[in-house]
């Protein structure tokens, strides 16, 4: 997926088995792995197949494409606005027949930036009323209410946070993962080969994009002093940008060469 959302889509916009299997042994991946993956993906819908001759082809489908731009708006876009005080509450009642349900709505308001209150109750600092209104009313037999409360105190909203959030576990993981990249954010050319750039660069969205999935995106007034997620994604930005002339150098030469592993020597003599 990485693959696809940072490289692939915006180059040929198919990419075949060998070129795949090639790039993602650059990951340890095992040849077998990424057959079996790539086939469980077609059926899935993530991916199209054609055929070019004894070659296998394979191209982002319309709904990968869907879940990479909206990973993506997530994962670069990352806007800090002012808090209007109030909170958006979602609130259920699903009864144990329907057990696959409520994980699914618990999985969706994770995604949407909701942190858990109590078993049947979400809140979230941001207005999104009517979208969650709107992802809801399709859910039968659930008893769902989209409400907006405010707490009427900082303290309290502040104390609200810490209670809906591992605020402290992400604080560390932010920190661990600033004192990891930090390093590479004025990267020289010169300083990494064409391959390694690739495999750091898809290293570092990896790491950094489940911070988007797990990070509410408190306002200001909410964060605890010292957080660190404005730095770790500054870093984030620079560091992409650093390796991004070496890793769509090698990612050019993978897709335009019939021997995949030709495209490795070149950039290791380029180099």
């Amino acid at each position: 997926m990485d693959l696809f959302g940072d490289y692939i889509r915006y180059m040929d916009g198919e990419i075949r088995l060998t070129q795949l299997t090639h790039l993602l042994s650059l990951f340890d991946v095992e040849p077998a792995t990424t057959r079996v993956t790539l086939s469980r993906m077609r059926r899935e819908g993530w991916v199209f197949t054609a055929r070019h001759g004894r070659e296998t082809s394979y191209s982002a489908s319309p709904r990968m494409l869907e879940v990479l731009d909206e990973g993506r708006q997530r994962i670069f876009n990352i806007t800090a606005l002012p808090w209007s005080g109030q909170w958006t509450m979602v609130l259920y009642q699903i009864p144990e027949s329907r057990r696959h349900q409520r994980e699914s709505l618990k999985r969706m308001l994770t995604w949407e930036g909701f942190g858990q209150l109590n078993p049947t109750t979400w809140v979230s600092p941001h207005d999104v009323r009517e979208k969650m209104r709107a992802a809801l009313e399709d859910e039968a037999g659930a008893n769902i209410h989209v409400l907006t409360m405010t707490t009427g105190s900082w303290a309290r909203d502040r104390q609200l946070a810490q209670q809906c959030w591992e605020l402290e576990n992400l604080t560390e993981k932010y920190k661990r993962f600033i004192g990891e990249w930090e390093p590479y954010q004025n990267l020289d050319h010169a300083d990494m080969s064409l391959e390694s750039a690739l495999v750091h660069r898809v290293k570092l969205v990896w790491n950094y994009r489940r911070f988007p999935f797990v990070d509410p995106g408190l306002p200001a007034a909410l964060s605890p002093e010292g957080w660190p997620a404005p730095q770790a994604h500054e870093i984030f930005l620079r560091v992409h940008s650093a390796l991004a002339a070496g890793a769509n150098s090698y990612m050019s030469s993978v897709l335009a060469s019939q021997n995949p592993r030709d495209a490795s020597s070149e950039a290791t003599s380029d180099t």
